[in-house]
């Protein structure tokens, strides 16, 4: 028997990445590309409105003032 887990959180939808510039409209078999590095699309720096650091796993917590889900 399984036990329904609750959907895994989004990432904040100020979370910005260059991926989502170089990446838009790639053809069939393109491969996605990516530093990995991240900011805040509120204060457009490495830390969030909260001070909090901007990160993929940080803009998860759902805990934090400044977390808006996609």
């Amino acid at each position: 028997m399984s036990a329904d887990l609750p959907p895994a959180p989004s990432r904040c939808r100020h979370l910005q990445t260059k991926g989502m510039y170089i990446n838009y409209n790639l053809a069939p078999g393109d491969s996605i590309v990516g530093d990995g590095y991240v900011w805040c699309g509120m204060t457009q720096g490495m830390f969030g409105p909260d001070s909090g650091l901007c990160t993929a796993d940080e803009c998860l917590r759902t805990d934090r003032k400044c977390y808006v889900p996609d």
